[in-house]
């Protein structure tokens, strides 16, 4: 459990560099927290981000982890068999927006 800790907080000590690596500029970060200028910034250099902006920054940060874990999870449920007729999701689809 220790362990998790300290790689939950080296993990948060690292992303300002992190976010100043990415390709992403500052004002997208900015967008996506719903943060101003000043509480981004000021939240950045103090590393206080809350547990739902560092879920959020590291969906962001990276992407391509979140589709294959996204990927393996529909896997996972083929093999489980929760899956569903394409024609029964179509007709899912136009009930639900009205098509």
């Amino acid at each position: 459990m220790i362990e998790i800790v300290e790689n939950y907080e080296n993990y948060i000590n690292n992303l300002p560099d992190l976010i100043g690596k990415s390709y992403y500029k500052a004002e997208f970060f900015m967008q996506k927290l719903g943060l101003k200028h000043a509480t981004y910034y000021r939240k950045l250099k103090s590393k206080s981000f809350t547990n739902q902006e560092v879920k959020l920054l590291t969906t962001l940060l990276f992407p391509q982890e979140i589709l294959m874990l996204e990927l393996q999870k529909s896997e996972e449920d083929i093999k489980a068999g929760r899956t569903i007729n394409f024609e029964d999701f179509k007709e899912k689809l136009r009930t639900k927006y009205n098509i």
